[in-house]
């Protein structure tokens, strides 16, 4: 009679892709690859799969700004106030 086996792996931990962001293979072309990749789109497949993977705790390019827009007309000088390049008045 056979016991079974304890030092077989436990497959509940295997990690499912949720999205795939990278391309479909196709039947034409070098190994079945597309002729160009989108540079952007295969780093931001990359980060996901970092994330997914357990690597990252999240995915950079996916993250919004820190702040919100300035509205309409605003000047120069308050984006670079609230982007924080202002050289404080003092200083130098």
């Amino acid at each position: 009679m056979t016991t079974p086996n304890d030092d077989a792996p436990n497959l509940d931990d295997v990690i499912t892709p949720e999205e795939d962001a990278l391309p479909r293979p196709i039947h034409q072309g070098h190994a079945g690859m597309p002729e160009t990749l989108d540079d952007d789109a295969l780093a931001a497949a990359t980060e996901q799969e970092r994330v997914a993977a357990g690597l990252q705790d999240y995915a950079p390019g996916q993250v919004p700004p820190a702040t919100d827009p300035l509205p309409e007309g605003s000047s120069e000088a308050a984006d670079r106030a609230q982007r924080g390049l202002v050289e404080e008045e003092g200083t130098g």
